[in-house]
Order: structure tokens, then C-alpha cells, then sequence
């Protein structure tokens, strides 16, 4: 029979909303506080809070004889689970706003930006020097001006729910130019917490006759009209370089990149999606896993694009190339060109040079607009091979179809059988020219004319 003392409850719940309430409130009025970067550091102090909820309970808990106080009750146990899901919803939201800052401004409570701008002092620079560009987190767009002069024009932002702590971050960040024999080097300065939340874009303007090297954790990079070299490294988002008189080197881990009007050679690495190469004067170099489309014209040296799925080089680009994840075109080279491929179609119109192309599991066919002055050689697995040659051309041709079939309309000049195993091409057309070797496996073999 109870004696009519009424059993006290656990304060633990109380002293829970009571600490949860003081971090969202400190959360809420202060961008600096990151509440998801305590929460993924600090989360063992919910079980040394719950201990210590335990032993005073233990303490003041005046039983009823014969009874037991359960080690977690049902409403305790309902609230550790929201308070899990929320908890871990805080974390998610900062590591997207650190690695994904655009998608955040759409996330409560932080759904508004705060910009300031600043414009430091012109500072003359020397011919040749060589400009270093750097942001964390932002835009970089560097040209060329009138004068010689390094200007800088940099616009802040900060995400926040209160403009008073978004000012705090801001004025804790500012951007300034320091000075090392020949290099200049722009960068922000970061005081204060909150350094991962500032976003700051950099417009500079330079004199023409500098070499820049621009680099940014988040964010594009826009550089044009100089004529040292140009180096450009963005850890995500899109790179545009034109009009630079020497070599550039980029690297990029996600985005785009275009590069235009280089009087140089041309080097890319990294990943990313689409590629646009185009009037390029000296060598280009792009290697990496770039998924989207890849495309070059007017390279006047050698191009060479080396993937996890291709390895392309082709040698004084007059035309236009292009490869995504099925196909390959170039149309317009007067150099050779050399295609090693898999899971491609590969279609090659108008290449003088000597070609050699090997490529498993698609078609290959190669179009000749005048009549071939180099080599030919195809081999190809689990796919077809087309050849269109003129009907003047002189050549001699060495072609096999394994578990596959041929068909020639240079019939009259050329032997061609067709037997249970294989299909076979041979044979010299004119005195003299350039040999055409084609193997195919589970293929078909066709010579054209056009």
C-alpha cells in the first residue's frame, strides 16, 4: 500500500531542453557558433549530462516499497529520439553549407545573405612580375587594364540569420596584398570564428605584361588578356582563360573549363565535366576524368587527351574534335593522329597523317575527302570498320574479319572472300601509296568509294 509520497521524476529531460535551448538560442544570434560542428565533436556530453540526471535522481528518488525505477523512461526515451534526428539534421545542414554553400542559402535559418564590399589602395607593379590570387571560398576574375598598376576589388558575403553576426564574420575578414621581391600576392585575412562561412569574390585588375596564378577552394575562375603564363586551380567550379600570350596549366576538380586564344602550350589535369579547347598555338595536354563533352579545334600542335576510358592524340588540329562518353569525332588534322579506345564509336573524316586506331566494342569508320598520304591501321573488337576513300586512290590493303564478314566496292581490283571463319581483303590498287590494315573480331570489314 503506497504511503502517499508521490515519486519524483527525472530531471533529466528538464535539464536537457534547458542545455538545448541555450545552444539554439547562441545558434540562432550567432553565424560564428557552427552548432553542427559541436554536435559531431562534443555529443558524448548528452551521455555525461544523462549520468549526471541519474545520480541525482538516485539520490532524491524516494521509492514506493517494492518498487523499481526504470533506467529510462518512455517519454525520455521518445525525446533522445527526436533530439537524435534533430541533432543530426544540424550536423548535415553546416557540412553542406562548408562544402555547398550555394545549396545552404536555401536551408532555415540560414536563408539570407549579408555582402560588404572593399577596394584597397591601387599599387604599382613592375613588368614581369607575377600576381598570386587566392580565396577559400569564392569567384576569382582577373584582366588585363590600362597602366601598371594591381587593382583590387573584393565583394564579402556571409550566410546569417541576424545581420549583426553576419557583420561580425565580415569585418573579421579582409583582403590584402603582400609583397615578396617580384610576386604579389592577394588573399583574404580571416580574424575571428567563422572563417569557413565568409565567401569572398576577387576582381582584379593588372597590368598586361604579368604572369597570375589564381586559386580557390569553392568557386570559378575567370582570367584574360595577359601575356605571361596563367595558372588557374579551383577545387570546384569553372575555369575560363582567353587570350593569354604564354602557357597555361590548369587544374580542376569540379566544373567546367574553356580555354581560348592561347599563344602558348596548354595543360590540363583533374576532373570535371565539359572541356572547350579551342585556338591554341602550341601543345595541349588534357588528362583526367573529364565525364561530360570534350571539345578542340584549331590546335596548332599536338593535342593529346588521356582518360580512364581513351587516350587520344592527334597532331595539328585544323578542324574540330569532339568526345563524350559514346563517341569520338575529328574531322581536320593535316598531323597524325592515334586513338586507343573502349565502348566508343569513333568517326574520323579528313586526317592526313598516318592513323592508328585501336577500339573495343564500337564502330570505326574513317573518311578520306582526297586519297590517303599516310598509313591506316584499324583494330577493332566486337565492332565494324568503314573506310571511304576516293575512287582515284592508290593504295594496298590487308584486311581480316575474324567471325565476321567484308565487303569491298574496289571489288574489281582487290581479292575479297568471305569463308565459315573469316572474311578477307588483299591487294595493291595503282603503283604506288599508303598501306591500310584493318583487323576486326565478331565485325564487319567495308572499303568505299565516295
Amino acid at each position: 500500500m503506497s504511503d502517499g509520497r508521490r515519486n519524483r521524476g527525472s530531471i533529466f529531460t528538464g535539464l536537457l531542453l534547458i542545455v538545448l535551448g541555450i545552444l539554439f538560442l547562441i545558434d540562432r544570434f550567432d553565424p560564428s557558433f557552427r552548432l553542427g560542428h559541436w554536435i559531431r565533436v562534443y555529443w558524448p556530453l548528452l551521455i555525461i549530462l544523462w549520468g549526471v540526471a541519474k545520480l541525482i535522481d538516485h539520490f532524491l528518488w524516494q521509492p514506493d516499497p517494492g518498487s523499481r525505477k526504470p533506467l529510462l523512461s518512455g517519454g525520455e526515451a521518445a525525446l533522445l529520439i527526436i533530439l537524435a534526428f534533430v541533432l543530426t539534421g544540424f550536423a548535415f545542414r553546416d557540412w553542406l553549407r562548408d562544402h555547398y554553400p550555394d545549396f545552404a542559402l536555401a536551408l532555415p535559418p540560414f536563408h539570407q545573405s549579408y555582402d560588404e564590399t572593399q577596394d584597397l589602395e591601387p599599387q604599382p607593379v613592375p613588368a614581369g612580375a607575377h600576381i598570386v590570387i587566392e580565396t577559400e571560398r569564392g569567384n576569382i576574375k582577373a584582366h588585363s587594364g590600362e597602366g601598371n598598376s594591381l587593382v583590387v576589388h573584393a565583394q564579402k558575403s556571409v550566410l546569417g540569420s541576424t545581420e549583426l553576426g553576419a557583420q561580425g564574420l565580415l569585418q573579421g575578414a579582409h583582403v590584402v596584398i603582400e609583397t615578396a621581391g617580384n610576386e604579389y600576392r592577394v588573399h583574404p585575412v580571416h580574424q575571428g570564428p567563422g572563417r569557413a562561412r565568409v565567401s569572398v569574390d576577387l576582381d582584379v585588375t593588372l597590368p598586361k605584361g604579368v604572369s597570375v596564378e589564381a586559386a580557390t577552394g569553392h568557386g570559378d575562375i575567370e582570367i584574360s588578356g595577359i601575356s605571361g603564363n596563367a595558372m588557374a586551380r579551383s577545387g570546384g567550379g569553372d575555369v575560363s582563360l582567353t587570350g593569354v600570350g604564354s602557357d597555361v596549366t590548369v587544374d580542376l576538380q569540379r566544373g567546367d573549363a574553356k580555354i581560348s586564344a592561347i599563344s602558348g602550350n596548354v595543360t590540363l589535369t583533374g576532373r570535371g565535366h565539359d572541356v572547350e579547347l579551342s585556338n591554341i598555338s602550341g601543345d595541349v595536354t588534357a588528362q583526367g576524368a573529364f565525364i561530360g563533352t570534350l571539345q578542340a579545334s584549331n590546335v596548332a600542335k599536338t593535342l593529346r587527351c588521356v582518360s580512364p576510358w581513351a587516350d587520344l592524340t592527334v597532331a595539328q588540329l585544323s578542324g574540330h574534335l569532339e568526345a563524350d562518353s559514346g563517341d569520338v569525332a575529328i574531322s581536320g588534322a593535316s598531323g597524325p593522329a592515334k586513338l586507343m579506345t573502349h565502348n566508343k564509336d569513333i568517326r574520323l573524316a579528313n586526317v592526313l597523317g598516318r592513323i592508328e586506331i585501336v577500339n573495343t566494342h564500337g564502330d570505326v569508320k574513317v573518311s578520306y575527302a582526297q586519297p590517303p598520304r599516310d598509313d591506316l591501321s584499324i583494330t577493332n573488337d566486337s565492332g565494324d570498320a568503314v573506310v571511304t576513300l576516293p575512287a582515284s586512290s592508290s593504295f594496298q590493303v590487308s584486311a581480316i574479319s575474324n567471325s565476321g564478314e567484308v565487303e569491298s566496292e574496289f571489288g574489281q581490283f582487290l581479292n575479297s572472300s568471305n569463308g565459315s571463319q573469316r572474311g578477307q581483303i588483299t591487294g595493291r590498287i595503282g603503283t604506288a601509296g599508303p598501306t591500310i590494315t584493318i583487323v576486326t573480331t565478331y565485325g564487319t570489314i567495308r572499303l568505299n568509294k565516295t
